[in-house]
């Protein structure tokens, strides 16, 4: 089950975490070697960033899937909507075609390692693996390296960090998750989606690793809700780039702020 970062050190670092312009779920003070992520050139995403457009992040993992996949770009063009793709290696692999079909239609290709394991307990050297492979995929189907990386269930840690980061990623995690793979219904993950909808929030939802039938059609309520708001669902990369005006005048300091991260864990499947 997913747990909440943990609260005194958010509490220590909710100054930063505002003067950061929003870009870090919390921080505080710079941790100890190993413990924690810190904030460099490129962090950690797990908050809604600050942008000044009605704009929000719809992420997909575990990807590309036959299932699923086809479906959510149709609804995406449909309605003039991007997403990010977070895919895992084995399945672009074996589905190369849904990944280009992702890239073609304007869509983002993100990392989500290559086999789904949690990285935090690997070694280097099967980390880097593990990020590395698939980067190198999406480069060869897509003509341009991903941007991002996702460790799967969420687990990050300093090791973690300073692997995406020496591989040019930042690591993306997400503000809003509906738990889709609980498949609690398409009302409900279309719900939790949806609420407390702000400017640049991060929704996770899964497009492979199981039956998604119910997160498709869940993708079609959101669409449309968006639209109703006046919402626009957007890349990734084009959340970060409409909130660079505003980090660049807020942001402390790299060395001042550092990530106060336990480990996340959302039991995707």
């Amino acid at each position: 089950m997913s747990r909440p970062i943990d609260q005194a050190l958010c509490r220590r670092g909710f100054l930063a975490l505002l003067a950061a312009g929003g870009l870090l779920a919390c921080a505080a003070p710079a941790p100890a070697a190993g413990a924690a992520p810190a904030q460099g050139q490129r962090g950690v995403l797990s908050a809604p960033l600050p942008v000044s457009k009605q704009e929000v992040a719809l992420t997909f993992d575990d990807g590309p899937s036959p299932g699923a996949t086809p479906q959510i770009l149709e609804l995406l063009e449909s309605h003039g909507a991007h997403a990010t793709f977070f895919v895992l290696g084995t399945e672009l692999e074996r589905f190369p075609g849904l990944g280009a079909e992702e890239a073609r239609t304007g869509n983002e290709v993100a990392d989500h390692g290559m086999t789904h394991k949690s990285l935090p307990g690997l070694s280097r050297a099967r980390m880097l693996y593990e990020l590395r492979a698939t980067a190198d995929l999406i480069q060869e189907l897509t003509g341009k390296p991903p941007a991002f990386a996702r460790p799967p269930y969420g687990n990050i840690n300093q090791r973690v960090l300073k692997a995406a980061l020496s591989l040019h990623m930042s690591v993306a995690l997400w503000s809003t998750d509906t738990r889709d793979w609980q498949t609690p219904g398409a009302a409900t993950i279309a719900r939790r989606a949806l609420q407390g909808l702000a400017p640049g929030q991060i929704v996770l939802m899964h497009d492979g690793g199981g039956p998604r039938r119910q997160t498709v059609q869940a993708v079609r309520e959101i669409l449309d809700a968006l639209d109703a708001r006046g919402y626009k669902a957007v890349t990734l990369a084009q959340l970060v780039q409409d909130a660079k005006p505003s980090v660049a005048r807020h942001r402390p300091p790299a060395a001042a702020v550092g990530m106060a991260l336990g480990t996340r864990t959302s039991p995707e499947v």
